[in-house]
């Protein structure tokens, strides 16, 4: 005998396991449960979903048993599956939900060791200045690149180390210039300076007291 009892079900497009359970009653009839499961909903809550009974005389039931079920086990369904991914979802936001909190752990202990690293050279500038090792001092301050957020307040340290700092007394002195006088001969040297004549020697006239000494000089 050729049924399209299948066929009519495969129609009905579900997904999920069909539970179908017969039993006949005493005055002829039967009851017929139909339960709808979804494996791959991992949502304990379709436990909650009743099974779906009918009882009706068995030309009732040729006549009406897929159009009084169809809707139905389509709406659990698609239920069941709203259920399996709101479940997916979750899943997945707690998975990510887990990263950014390790994320965070992690971006907090790699925070917490730069905060340990700056304090600790501060604290050796501070040591070193308490010594008045200024240079060395200035040496320890952190870089302002890899702190941004303490960038002014260690260029002002730096600046205020470095006025510090001892004089340097192997510095390059610049040597003073000296300026010659000019020598009176050195127009000999330059051919553009015309030549100045030396004075003559004065004659002396003589006459006939000039043999005499001072005293002999008859007045």
């Amino acid at each position: 005998m050729q049924t399209n009892f299948f066929s009519l079900i495969d129609q009905m497009n579900i997904t999920g396991f069909l539970k179908l359970v017969i039993a006949k009653t005493g005055d002829g009839k039967m009851v017929l449960t139909v339960l709808l499961n979804n494996d791959q909903c991992t949502d304990k809550a379709q436990q909650l979903i009743k099974p779906m009974n009918l009882t009706a005389e068995v030309s009732e039931l040729d006549a009406h048993f897929f159009e009084s079920i169809t809707k139905p086990m389509q709406h659990t369904a698609s239920l069941l599956d709203s259920m399996q991914q709101y479940m997916a979802g979750l899943e997945a936001a707690k998975a990510k939900s887990s990263m950014e909190k390790d994320k965070q752990v992690k971006e907090s202990k790699v925070l917490s060791a730069k905060e340990k690293k700056y304090k600790e050279l501060l604290d050796q500038s501070l040591k070193l200045e308490a010594d008045s090792k200024y240079r060395e001092a200035w040496t320890k301050m952190p870089d302002p690149i890899e702190y941004p957020q303490y960038a002014e307040a260690i260029r002002e340290r730096k600046q205020a180390l470095s006025a510090k700092f001892p004089p340097d007394l192997f510095a390059s002195v610049p040597e003073p210039v000296v300026v010659q006088p000019a020598k009176a001969t050195e127009h000999l040297n330059d051919p553009d300076t015309e030549p100045i004549d030396d004075p003559e020697p004065e004659e002396l006239e003589y006459n006939e007291y000039s043999g005499l000494e001072s005293d002999d000089v008859p007045f």
